[in-house]
């Protein structure tokens, strides 16, 4: 993932300011896959959509009561304050989340910061709707890391559940089919994790919105952060990407960008996702003789290839490693092997936002891990989709749909203003693994650490 080029002394988000009505309808659906396997950090009883009813209690997350509603769903009511009375009526959101399959580890991080962020909603008197307050109470579905789960689960939550908006999932894999839903049935929809090149090729959105990063920008930040160096290596640049949906694009843009910043890349054939042997990958990049070395893959694929480098005796002298390391699953399956692993990426509780700091501490001492870096941008996702119901004062979808529309703010993941695309950019940062923490070492102006060159 990749974002917008940072300005002045704090990143800000810029809105791409692209019309309505200059996208065609008939653009072909882009999708990408993000990945990892965590054991889960929010505390929910959950069930599949369209399957069989399974129950798992978790722990870590903030404070809040469950109740299962069916045999497919759960809801989650923020904590009970004195602000709000017992008897306060509920206003139910609805939340499609990854929260098994291959992308648990970002339905997680999302789950957890979204209760969060209702629960400190709840607490400081819930949202007034037609005059009188209620209590929020999200109701939640795990989609598997399946893209028509996902819509499934939308369709449900407006029919059945019958929900005021839905908050989605990440990355467009099923982020996308979750929109399509809310779209088709006229409902607010928001989501980040959607890389905005991606979100914007599907349709022209009339109820769904996304803030995140641009590929482009993230991959001019991956090139940016070691110019610096590139006098100390030979040049060269090897790009390899699995046959993820969003491989192309990302290999465009870092071919893009090596071009722009001096370097001569080096191509490999794609390779399948879920590899597990890469000897003839690392055969390949070692007859390269490239000094650089980028790789787009899912969180067990890049486990195994760092494994499998370094038994191999093959190091380069830097490494950048895109989706599958940002998740802190990947450093601790490694350990000192992740020092030195570059990754681009978007949002730390370092950054010099409201509450930032303050929901790092928060997550640390709830979960006992370091922070997600999706875990930010997804505890705004919900504040601005609670502004924006609470601005709007009613539950007519439309009177939503224009609030988060109007939304100009900043929140704990930075500025966001939606453009008329239905998009708002955040900032593209470049984070290297160092002892086990993610590190951001460019762009300099919010950069907690240095470059660790060459690779250890």
């Amino acid at each position: 993932m990749t974002n917008a080029a940072v300005s002045g002394s704090v990143p800000r988000c810029v809105s791409a300011r692209k019309g309505r009505g200059t996208m065609g309808s008939s653009r072909k659906l882009m999708v990408a896959t993000l990945v990892g396997l965590l054991t889960l950090v929010v505390a929910a009883t959950f069930v599949t959509g369209c399957g069989e009813s399974q129950s798992t209690t978790t722990t870590g997350a903030p404070s809040s009561s469950t109740e299962t509603t069916s045999a497919q769903s759960t809801e989650t009511s923020g904590a009970p304050s004195g602000e709000l009375p017992a008897d306060a009526p509920e206003l139910l959101i609805g939340v499609d989340a990854s929260l098994s399959s291959f992308l648990a580890p970002f339905g997680a991080y999302q789950t957890w910061a979204q209760q969060a962020a209702v629960d400190d909603r709840n607490a400081a008197g819930g949202i007034v709707v037609d005059g009188k307050a209620h209590r929020v109470k999200l109701v939640i579905y795990d989609d598997k890391s399946d893209g028509n789960v996902a819509a499934t689960n939308v369709d449900t939550l407006i029919t059945k559940d019958k929900v005021v908006a839905v908050l989605g999932p990440i990355v467009p894999t099923v982020g996308n089919p979750a929109a399509l839903a809310a779209e088709r049935r006229g409902i607010p929809y928001l989501q980040t994790g959607n890389p905005l090149e991606v979100f914007r090729e599907v349709t022209e959105w009339q109820w769904a919105f996304t803030f995140f990063v641009q590929l482009v920008d993230g991959s001019d930040t991956v090139f940016a952060s070691v110019d610096e160096v590139k006098a100390q290596t030979n040049g060269r640049v090897a790009l390899c990407v699995d046959n993820s949906p969003d491989g192309p694009g990302q290999l465009a843009g870092w071919k893009a960008m090596a071009e722009k910043y001096g370097w001569e890349a080096v191509e490999m054939p794609a390779f399948p996702m879920g590899t597990t042997d890469f000897g003839s990958l690392i055969s390949s990049l070692k007859s390269a003789n490239c000094d650089f070395v980028c790789v787009m893959a899912d969180t067990p694929d890049l486990i195994a290839l760092r494994k499998q480098m370094d038994a191999a005796g093959y190091k380069p002298k830097i490494l950048q490693f895109a989706r599958g390391a940002q998740v802190q699953q990947f450093a601790d399956a490694l350990g000192s092997l992740a020092d030195g692993v570059m990754h681009f990426s978007y949002w730390s509780p370092d950054l010099p936002y409201p509450g930032a700091a303050e929901l790092g501490k928060r997550y640390q001492e709830s979960v006992g891990q370091s922070i997600g870096q999706i875990v930010g941008p997804e505890y705004a996702a919900a504040q601005i989709l609670m502004d924006a119901i609470a601005k709007a004062g009613t539950t007519d979808p439309a009177a939503i749909r224009d609030a988060i529309a109007a939304t100009d703010g900043t929140y704990v993941c930075g500025p966001v203003k939606f453009a008329e695309d239905h998009t708002s950019v955040m900032p593209s940062l470049q984070f290297q693994w160092q002892g086990g923490k993610a590190v951001i070492v460019w762009t300099k102006d919010v950069a907690n650490g240095s470059l660790l060159f060459p690779l250890p």
